[in-house]
């Protein structure tokens, strides 16, 4: 059985520090082609798209023999990964690649698997994206995200504070 691999690109580019101090052009072209080489998904059989926000521009498509390129254009790339998740008819061959909380949740309750950036590059035969600045980099990325609150926690907080202010106040 092959897997469908699913990659929040700029996601990933923004936490590997010799692409994101690339332009975006060059990032993009050189991750492409890391995946070719490296092939972090762990065989040709298994399918690599990688997910871009927006539009491809001058770039144009880069889709290649061993991973497909998609821009998604007028939504956002989370919500294109969501929706691309939610579509499939097997789910549980898709593992998605990304340290985006809320498209981690969204795709595990769909019945799709994530993995974290780390991992992913990890599983790389070769590692020329800066195997020593990358770990801590993505350590720092890590610490970032546990102090993350998600919108629908931030929510039920605010909510229970209003309901002990509103409560202590009507009582003096």
């Amino acid at each position: 059985m092959s897997l469908t691999y699913l990659l929040d690109g700029y996601n990933i580019i923004k936490l590997v520090p010799l692409l994101a101090e690339k332009p975006w052009d060059e990032s993009r072209a050189f991750f492409i082609r890391w995946i070719e080489a490296a092939l972090p998904q762990g065989s040709r059989n298994n399918q690599v798209i990688v997910v871009f926000d927006g539009q491809p521009g001058s770039w144009g498509d880069c889709s290649t023999s061993v991973v497909q390129v998609v821009f998604s254009l007028d939504e956002s790339a989370d919500d294109r990964i969501k929706a691309m998740v939610n579509r499939s008819k097997s789910k549980k061959t898709i593992v998605v690649v990304t340290n985006d909380r809320d498209i981690i949740y969204a795709v595990r309750a769909a019945g799709a698997s994530s993995m974290s950036v780390e991992d992913f590059m990890r599983k790389g035969r070769q590692h020329p994206l800066g195997a020593k600045t990358l770990p801590k980099k993505m350590a720092q990325q890590k610490q970032d995200q546990s102090k993350y609150i998600s919108k629908s926690l931030e929510f039920k907080i605010t909510s229970e504070f209003e309901r002990i202010w509103l409560k202590s106040k009507d009582s003096k």
